[in-house]
């Protein structure tokens, strides 16, 4: 029988989260000047918004593949949880700074992005 593993999809988002959290915000800047459509796809608020939720998204389906019971407060409370440590490595990042706009921004679209899932799974059942 094969084991998978349903969670590999979270890992790798949220492995690049660390390493988006960990670019320099002049860095950010240089790509957004590429082209207009950067600029919406990289601005901070849509990365904090769909970066999470899609992150909490994908820990809700690991959960659901596994069949665990409280999926979605299991998915919100550590994908926030997850935003929180990452908003206190900016803290102690020269480059960076810890901004209460940004755990917002991850709590709102870790909650949009979870109705939706849940939407999808509930209204299937």
């Amino acid at each position: 029988m094969e084991k998978t593993n349903h969670f590999l999809p979270a890992y790798i988002v949220g492995v690049l989260l660390l390493i988006g959290a960990s670019i320099p915000t002049d860095s950010l800047t240089k790509i957004k000047d590429i082209h207009g459509f950067f600029d919406i796809v990289f601005s901070e608020y849509s990365l904090h918004f769909f970066g999470f939720g899609i992150f909490a998204g994908l820990l809700a389906w690991g959960y659901y593949k596994r069949s665990s019971s409280g999926l979605f407060l299991r998915a919100g409370f550590f994908s926030f949880s997850y935003g929180l440590l990452i908003e206190v490595y900016h803290y102690f990042l020269p480059y960076r700074s810890a901004e209460l706009l940004d755990l917002a921004l991850d709590a709102a679209g870790i909650l949009i992005i979870l109705g939706l899932v849940w939407l999808i799974f509930y209204r299937q059942k």
